[in-house]
């Protein structure tokens, strides 16, 4: 473990490991700097939301802008077994960390799974330009089926409730991401337990 702990009110027991989220858009580096995150933590494990979300071979629905509902469904899904499988290793006192497609209303939604356990939540918030340029040169095409880069930037911009730590890594490298994430835990520390009260408070 290294010298940054959690805060004791959302600690999540003795001998728990910490529970790290990486989001952004597509092309952002969640994936790059969850890995690198990982890495440079002494007892960790690294899960992609993607490999997740692959365990589904048969009946897979795919995102789409506007989406569908059964889409939706295997969206939470995926958010649930990446979580059961960082409790796994947590409950063995490892670090876990989570790169995924977690943005929009689709934040709230995460929090309220992931409850009451902390979470360290980091989004990444490169430029445009800097997307679009990450997403040639990878050789993916992942803004289709009705999404564009422009449009989820904009989501996360004006349409994601923001808590934990957004780090623009429009300049910085992934050791460089890393390494205010590392020096700026605490604030990524998002207590569940208190979203979660508010999202269930009765309405007035």
């Amino acid at each position: 473990m290294t010298g940054h702990t959690v805060k004791p009110a959302t600690a999540s027991g003795t001998g728990t490991g910490r529970l790290f989220v990486i989001s952004g858009a597509q092309a952002a580096g969640k994936t790059t700097v969850g890995q690198a995150l990982a890495d440079a933590l002494p007892r960790s494990v690294f899960i992609d939301g993607d490999t997740i979300g692959n365990v589904v071979v048969s009946g897979k629905a795919l995102m789409t802008q506007p989406p569908r509902i059964e889409a939706i469904e295997q969206l939470f899904l995926r958010y649930a077994g990446a979580l059961t499988v960082a409790d796994v290793y947590r409950s063995a006192g490892f670090d876990a960390v989570i790169a995924d497609n977690i943005f929009g209303s689709y934040l709230d939604d995460f929090l309220m799974i992931a409850a009451p356990e902390p979470v360290h939540f980091v989004m990444l918030t490169p430029s445009v330009d800097v997307i679009r340029a990450r997403e040639i040169s990878r050789g993916k095409n992942a803004y289709r089926h009705g999404f564009t880069v422009e449009g989820l930037v904009d989501t996360i911009e004006h349409d994601t409730f923001r808590v934990g730590l957004w780090i623009d890594n429009t300049s910085l490298s992934p050791g460089q991401t890393v390494t205010r994430i590392l020096r700026r835990t605490e604030e990524a520390l998002i207590d569940t337990r208190e979203f979660e009260q508010q999202d269930e408070a009765p309405a007035p």
